[in-house]
């Protein structure tokens, strides 16, 4: 399982965006100002480092970053269906 201080990491040297822990509570739309293509460099990037690829529908329904690491994690620990 990715940790979040390791999902930080990748969203930070991967991504090339900041992000901190109050991050991971904020909207896409509003303080973090991600695009789609943020998002969808993230579902790759996290799918690389996790080796699962989880639905782009469900990921794209979250409205946090926290809420992406979740399905991550979440599928991961086996607690969601990929």
């Amino acid at each position: 399982m990715i940790g979040q201080a390791e999902f930080i990491r990748i969203v930070r040297d991967e991504l090339r965006l900041p992000l901190a822990d109050p991050d991971l509570e904020h909207s896409f739309d509003q303080e973090v100002n991600w695009r789609s293509l943020h998002r969808v460099r993230l579902f790759v990037a996290m799918e690389q480092h996790a080796g699962r690829r989880p639905e782009v529908g469900t990921l794209f329904e979250e409205r946090t970053v926290r809420g992406i690491y979740t399905v991550f994690a979440e599928q991961a620990d086996g607690r969601r269906d990929p």
